[in-house]
């Protein structure tokens, strides 16, 4: 067996390490705006995320229970459950904004490559609905299957930039 190799250890000057200790205790910019207007520096991160109805850890927000909780009987006492002391003021707006901008659906910004335009344009101007004839074609490089070339085509014509291109192109040719 070889020996292991010596490295030379040797001190980085160029490096200033108060400057990158400092930075490495920094907290990370928070780009969600709703937390990062709910956010208290004085207070830990797990203390902030609780007080706003949040979680850090989803495996222990959530509790599993096992099979031998499952199994064996349930002996509850009235202490348990109840927590005594200070009740810390929630800050459930939070979740309610997080939960409303979440339900606003997303604007759909599907666009097809330039090939598949080109491919899907070639094929309807050759052979109109028959996909048949589409996927025997030579320039039908992907071997796609006649299904596959209609759900491409279907595609084409849902997205109104592309398609009204096309159909302005081919009106102003005719």
């Amino acid at each position: 067996m070889g020996k292991p190799k010596k490295r030379n250890k040797s001190y980085n000057y160029n490096t200033d390490r108060r400057k990158e200790w400092a930075k490495s205790k920094k907290m990370p910019t928070i780009h969600c705006k709703q937390i990062r207007q709910a956010w208290d520096e004085k207070k830990s991160m797990l203390s902030n995320l609780q007080e706003m109805g949040l979680s850090a850890n989803p495996n222990k927000s959530i509790h599993i229970p096992t099979a031998k909780e499952l199994l064996g009987p349930k002996e509850m006492t009235e202490d348990t459950g109840k927590k005594k002391g200070k009740q810390k003021k929630q800050k459930l707006h939070v979740v309610a904004e997080l939960e409303a901008e979440a339900a606003i659906p997303e604007q759909r910004r599907l666009k097809l490559s330039e090939p598949d335009t080109a491919f899907c344009i070639s094929m309807m101007e050759r052979y109109g609905e028959d996909y048949k004839a589409m996927a025997r074609d030579a320039e039908n490089y992907y071997q796609d299957t006649p299904k596959q070339i209609a759900r491409k085509i279907r595609v084409f014509r849902s997205i109104p930039e592309q398609y009204n291109a096309y159909l302005a192109s081919k009106a102003s040719s005719a």
